[in-house]
């Protein structure tokens, strides 16, 4: 009896957990594309536009050439992690969107930085060439 009421019971408990069973198989067959990093992007190419107005290529090409390249990177990788269902690599392809726009930043950064100091010399040339005209005219 006892055996009788086992049989029955698993056949119960299988026949219950075969829906269960069937659709998470379904759902992992059906994983959705990873999501691309369109934000990330959007945020690297607005930051690329303003340095490019910004006319910070005399000042840190290397940096805007860095941020050129690491979001031309971003791209590849995520069309390619879209097609393969890669979330590993459309991690990567956010974090290059995400230095691309940190690269863009800095070249503007340090653009700014170069004009200012250069603001400054010429200041300080003025200062200097005005201090000696005082001398000069107080010396007279």
């Amino acid at each position: 009896m006892f055996i009788e009421n086992t049989k029955s019971l698993s056949g119960k408990i299988n026949r219950s957990l075969l829906p269960v069973v069937l659709l998470a198989a379904g759902l992992s067959a059906c994983a959705s594309v990873p999501q691309a990093p369109t934000d990330s992007m959007a945020a690297a190419d607005a930051a690329i536009r303003q340095a490019e107005e910004a006319r910070v290529a005399d000042y840190a090409s290397a940096d805007l050439r860095s941020a050129r390249e690491k979001i031309a990177a971003a791209r590849t990788m995520s069309e390619k992690a879209g097609k393969e269902k890669d979330e590993k690599a459309m991690k990567k392809a956010r974090s290059l969107a995400d230095e691309s726009r940190s690269d863009a930043e800095l070249a503007i950064a340090k653009a700014q930085q170069a004009r200012a100091e250069s603001v400054n010399k010429e200041l300080q040339r003025n200062n200097d060439t005005l201090q000696q005209e005082l001398q000069r005219k107080s010396g007279n």
